[in-house]
Protein backbone atom coordinates (compact mmCIF):
# COMPACT_ATOMS: atom_id res chain seq x y z
CA UNK A 1 0.00 0.00 0.00
CA UNK A 2 1.38 3.30 -0.77
CA UNK A 3 1.89 5.94 1.67
CA UNK A 4 -0.47 8.51 -0.27
CA UNK A 5 -3.04 5.43 0.17
CA UNK A 6 -2.50 4.94 3.82
CA UNK A 7 -2.63 8.52 4.26
CA UNK A 8 -6.16 9.01 2.41
CA UNK A 9 -7.45 5.42 4.51
CA UNK A 10 -6.33 7.14 7.81
CA UNK A 11 -8.22 10.12 6.91
CA UNK A 12 -11.24 8.46 5.81
CA UNK A 13 -11.27 6.63 8.96
CA UNK A 14 -10.97 9.98 10.91
CA UNK A 15 -14.04 11.16 8.85
CA UNK A 16 -16.11 8.19 10.07
CA UNK A 17 -15.34 8.85 13.35
CA UNK A 18 -16.38 12.06 13.22
CA UNK A 19 -19.35 10.90 11.45
CA UNK A 20 -19.85 8.32 14.43
CA UNK A 21 -19.41 11.07 16.95
CA UNK A 22 -21.99 13.28 15.34
CA UNK A 23 -24.85 10.53 15.05
CA UNK A 24 -24.39 9.89 19.03
CA UNK A 25 -24.67 13.34 19.90
CA UNK A 26 -27.64 13.72 17.51
CA UNK A 27 -29.31 10.50 19.34
CA UNK A 28 -29.26 12.71 22.83
CA UNK A 29 -30.98 15.59 20.51
CA UNK A 30 -33.02 13.67 18.71
CA UNK A 31 -31.52 15.45 15.48
CA UNK A 32 -28.58 16.65 13.46
CA UNK A 33 -28.06 20.74 12.86
CA UNK A 34 -27.37 21.41 9.14
CA UNK A 35 -23.45 21.99 10.27
CA UNK A 36 -23.20 18.29 11.71
CA UNK A 37 -25.62 17.05 9.36
CA UNK A 38 -23.51 18.61 6.58
CA UNK A 39 -20.19 16.94 7.97
CA UNK A 40 -21.80 13.61 8.48
CA UNK A 41 -22.90 13.96 4.31
CA UNK A 42 -19.68 14.89 3.14
CA UNK A 43 -17.98 11.80 5.55
CA UNK A 44 -20.54 9.30 3.79
CA UNK A 45 -19.89 11.04 0.76
CA UNK A 46 -16.11 10.90 0.84
CA UNK A 47 -16.32 7.23 1.65
CA UNK A 48 -18.64 6.30 -0.96
CA UNK A 49 -16.01 8.16 -3.40
CA UNK A 50 -13.12 5.98 -2.11
CA UNK A 51 -14.87 2.79 -1.98
CA UNK A 52 -16.54 2.67 -5.08
CA UNK A 53 -13.82 4.70 -7.46
CA UNK A 54 -15.75 7.36 -7.76
CA UNK A 55 -14.45 10.02 -10.48
CA UNK A 56 -14.82 14.35 -9.54
CA UNK A 57 -17.34 14.36 -12.36
CA UNK A 58 -19.02 11.13 -10.58
CA UNK A 59 -19.05 12.61 -7.05
CA UNK A 60 -20.45 15.74 -8.49
CA UNK A 61 -23.45 13.70 -10.17
CA UNK A 62 -23.62 11.22 -7.41
CA UNK A 63 -24.35 14.30 -4.60
CA UNK A 64 -27.25 15.81 -5.34
CA UNK A 65 -29.29 12.81 -6.56
CA UNK A 66 -27.98 11.06 -3.19
CA UNK A 67 -29.07 13.90 -0.94
CA UNK A 68 -32.30 13.11 -2.66
CA UNK A 69 -32.83 9.58 -2.18
CA UNK A 70 -31.67 9.99 1.46
CA UNK A 71 -34.17 12.75 2.07
CA UNK A 72 -36.79 10.57 0.29
CA UNK A 73 -35.35 6.98 2.73
CA UNK A 74 -35.98 9.44 5.72
CA UNK A 75 -39.34 10.48 4.95
CA UNK A 76 -40.15 6.39 4.72
CA UNK A 77 -38.69 5.91 8.33
CA UNK A 78 -40.43 8.69 9.26
CA UNK A 79 -43.71 7.80 8.46
CA UNK A 80 -43.52 4.80 11.21
CA UNK A 81 -46.33 4.10 13.00
CA UNK A 82 -44.48 1.37 15.51
CA UNK A 83 -41.03 2.47 16.52
CA UNK A 84 -38.21 0.34 17.26
CA UNK A 85 -38.75 -1.16 20.71
CA UNK A 86 -42.50 -1.23 20.18
CA UNK A 87 -44.20 -3.94 22.25
CA UNK A 88 -47.25 -6.03 21.08
CA UNK A 89 -50.32 -5.96 23.23
CA UNK A 90 -51.28 -9.55 21.16
CA UNK A 91 -51.28 -11.43 18.20
CA UNK A 92 -52.88 -9.21 16.22
CA UNK A 93 -50.96 -6.32 16.89
CA UNK A 94 -47.89 -8.43 16.11
CA UNK A 95 -49.18 -8.80 12.92
CA UNK A 96 -49.91 -5.17 12.54
CA UNK A 97 -46.17 -4.17 13.62
CA UNK A 98 -44.67 -7.20 11.04
CA UNK A 99 -46.94 -6.00 7.95
CA UNK A 100 -45.84 -2.27 8.43
CA UNK A 101 -42.26 -3.64 8.54
CA UNK A 102 -42.57 -5.19 5.67
CA UNK A 103 -44.58 -2.48 3.50
CA UNK A 104 -41.67 -0.51 5.15
CA UNK A 105 -38.90 -2.55 3.53
CA UNK A 106 -41.44 -2.98 0.33
CA UNK A 107 -41.23 0.65 -0.14
CA UNK A 108 -37.28 1.24 0.43
CA UNK A 109 -36.74 -1.30 -2.14
CA UNK A 110 -39.20 0.62 -4.90
CA UNK A 111 -37.11 3.73 -4.19
CA UNK A 112 -33.91 1.58 -4.39
CA UNK A 113 -35.28 0.45 -8.22
CA UNK A 114 -35.81 4.09 -8.52
CA UNK A 115 -32.81 5.85 -7.95
CA UNK A 116 -30.89 2.90 -9.31
CA UNK A 117 -31.67 3.23 -12.82
CA UNK A 118 -30.46 7.54 -12.18
CA UNK A 119 -26.80 6.56 -10.70
CA UNK A 120 -26.67 4.28 -14.12
CA UNK A 121 -26.74 6.97 -15.96
CA UNK A 122 -23.38 8.24 -14.78
CA UNK A 123 -21.87 5.29 -12.74
CA UNK A 124 -20.34 1.86 -14.52
CA UNK A 125 -21.67 -1.07 -14.06
CA UNK A 126 -19.39 -2.27 -11.07
CA UNK A 127 -20.33 1.44 -9.22
CA UNK A 128 -24.24 0.14 -10.21
CA UNK A 129 -22.90 -3.25 -8.74
CA UNK A 130 -22.21 -1.71 -5.09
CA UNK A 131 -23.83 1.39 -4.66
CA UNK A 132 -26.22 -0.29 -1.67
CA UNK A 133 -23.84 -2.67 -0.49
CA UNK A 134 -21.31 -0.07 -0.12
CA UNK A 135 -23.47 2.58 1.21
CA UNK A 136 -24.52 -0.58 3.98
CA UNK A 137 -20.78 -0.79 5.23
CA UNK A 138 -20.61 2.77 5.50
CA UNK A 139 -23.27 2.67 7.57
CA UNK A 140 -22.38 -0.28 9.59
CA UNK A 141 -19.05 1.19 10.22
CA UNK A 142 -20.80 4.36 11.93
CA UNK A 143 -23.38 2.19 14.03
CA UNK A 144 -20.09 0.07 15.06
CA UNK A 145 -18.23 3.58 16.20
CA UNK A 146 -21.37 4.72 18.15
CA UNK A 147 -21.24 1.21 19.78
CA UNK A 148 -17.74 1.49 20.69
CA UNK A 149 -17.61 5.47 21.97
CA UNK A 150 -21.05 4.26 23.91
CA UNK A 151 -18.99 1.89 25.54
CA UNK A 152 -16.40 4.12 26.48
Amino acid sequence: MTIMKQLYTIILIALCCIAAGLEMQAQDRKGLDKEQAALLFNAKMKMMQEKLSLTDSQTEQLIPLYKSYIGELNGIFKSRKYRRGYKPADANDACNVMTERLDINARVIELQKKYIRRYAEFLNADQVMNIYRVEGQIQREIRQEKRRRAGK
